[in-house]
C-alpha cells in the first residue's frame, strides 16, 4: 500500500476508534446514566478539525485522480465530495446539539440521540464505502505518476490527537482512547479463554 493511502487508512482506524467511544458514551446516556460530555465535546472538536481540514481534502484530491483515470469507479462510488460535505454538516449538527443539551438538560433525549446516531450510521457507512470500493479503485487505477504528483500536492498536516506532537486539549481523550483499546484487549482475551477452557 502506498504511503497516502497508507496514511488515510490509518486515519480510518483513529476515527473508528472514536465512533466506538462516542458509541460508548451515547449508550450510557441512552440508558439514562450521566455520559462523559467533556470526552463527547473533544471527540467532536477532533472531527471538526483533523478530518475535515486534512483527511478529507486529501482523499478530495485522490477522488479527481480517479476521475481523470477510470470514471467507472467514480460512478460505483458516487459523490464523494458531497458526502464529505454532508459528513461535515452532520458533524456541525452533533456538536450544537450536544451544546443545547448541555445548557438545557430538560430537551428530549431521544432528540439528541438521534442526531447522534445518524452522524455515526452515516460516519460508518461513509468509511466503509471508501475502504471497499473508493481505495482499492485508487490503488489499481492510479499510476506511479500520480502518487508522486498528489505526494507533490498534499500539505503534510501532523494529527493533533494521534501523531507524535499531540496537542494539549486532546492528551487526556487519547488517554481514555488506550484505556478503552485496553480493556477491549483484556474482554476478549478473557473470551477467548472462557471459549477453550468449555472446549475441554
Amino acid at each position: 500500500m502506498n504511503k497516502i493511502l497508507e496514511n488515510l487508512h490509518q486515519d480510518h482506524q483513529n476515527l473508528a476508534r472514536l465512533w466506538d467511544l462516542l458509541g460508548r458514551e451515547l449508550n450510557i446516556f441512552k440508558e439514562g446514566g450521566l455520559p462523559d460530555y467533556e470526552l463527547v465535546g473533544t471527540i467532536l472538536d477532533y472531527c471538526l478539525n483533523y478530518p475535515d481540514l486534512c483527511h478529507h481534502p486529501t482523499e478530495n484530491l485522490v477522488f479527481d485522480k480517479l476521475a481523470e483515470r477510470d470514471l467507472g469507479s467514480i460512478s460505483a462510488i458516487g459523490d464523494l465530495k458531497q458526502e464529505h460535505e454532508n459528513l461535515g454538516a452532520l458533524t456541525w449538527r452533533i456538536s450544537n446539539a450536544l451544546s443545547n443539551v448541555l445548557e438545557d438538560e430538560r430537551l428530549p433525549k431521544d432528540w439528541f440521540l438521534d442526531i447522534a446516531n445518524n452522524f455515526l450510521i452515516f460516519s460508518r457507512n461513509h468509511l466503509q464505502m471508501e475502504e471497499v470500493l473508493f481505495f482499492p479503485a485508487a490503488r489499481k487505477n492510479l499510476t506511479d505518476q500520480d502518487w508522486a504528483d498528489l505526494e507533490a500536492s498534499i500539505e503534510n498536516v501532523e494529527d493533533p490527537l494521534f501523531g507524535s506532537d499531540k496537542q494539549e486539549k486532546y492528551q487526556s481523550l487519547f488517554q481514555d482512547i488506550m484505556n478503552w483499546k485496553e480493556m477491549l484487549e483484556e474482554m476478549d482475551e478473557a473470551e477467548a479463554r472462557e471459549k477453550t477452557s468449555k472446549s475441554f
